[in-house]
């Protein structure tokens, strides 16, 4: 599945580089990028989530610098939400330890999947990303990463959200408006999950959603 969108995805932007193109070509060719970028997202979506239930996701922890991870994250997001006019924030509490030990790539996509949601299903107001360490009593090398990513979206009515981590599902108020596998909430989920951490979502309907990872 990938090699060949691969292919179409490598000339197509090989041909909008040919000064011979017309403005014409140009747009059809963004089409194009566009398009098989979307598909190739979806295609993703789809081998992570047939790998997590064939059993052959493994978890690959290493150190990484926390701050340093989520500040890198929060620039991505800041960029995509401005360009619809929206406000971003980060907000990282002194507690966040300098160094954490954990799968640093599913963390990674666990937030860019809660984020781009939010920044794709938010229309005015902002996004907020926010992280802090809460201690643990009975252990005092580890703490437990909360992390909150909240938006002024249109938010999820109460009886859809146990169903938002279902696969191939997303809620009514955004499934008329824009498209996407329904694939991003069950992924984070599972790797949640596979990391011992929980996930729960916050929202009213017309006012925002808040979506909170402990790991």
């Amino acid at each position: 599945l990938r090699t060949p969108l691969n292919a179409i995805l490598g000339f197509s932007r090989m041909l909008v580089r040919d000064r011979d193109v017309s403005d014409d070509q140009q747009e059809k060719l963004g089409i194009i990028n566009r398009s098989g970028k979307h598909l190739l997202d979806m295609i993703e979506d789809i081998l992570s989530l047939s790998k997590i239930e064939a059993g052959h996701a493994e978890l690959r922890p290493e150190t990484f610098e926390v701050a340093k991870m989520l500040q890198e994250l929060g620039q991505m997001m800041k960029s995509r939400a401005e360009g619809k006019g929206l406000r971003f924030s980060l907000e990282l509490d002194p507690t966040l330890p300098p160094y954490a030990k954990a799968d640093m790539g599913k963390l990674r996509q666990i937030l860019i999947n809660l984020l781009g949601n939010a920044v794709k299903f938010t229309s005015e107001g902002g996004v907020s990303l926010r992280a802090r360490a809460l201690p643990i009593a009975d252990d005092p090398s580890t703490v437990t990463l909360q992390l909150e990513i909240e938006d002024s979206g249109p938010g999820i009515a109460p009886k859809q959200v146990k169903e938002i981590f279902e696969p191939f599902i997303q809620a009514q108020q955004i499934r008329s408006s824009l498209k996407g596998t329904g694939l991003g909430l069950a992924i984070s989920k599972s790797f949640v999950e596979m990391m011992d951490g929980e996930i729960s979502v916050d929202s009213t309907p017309g006012k925002g959603s808040l979506f909170r990872v402990e790991l």
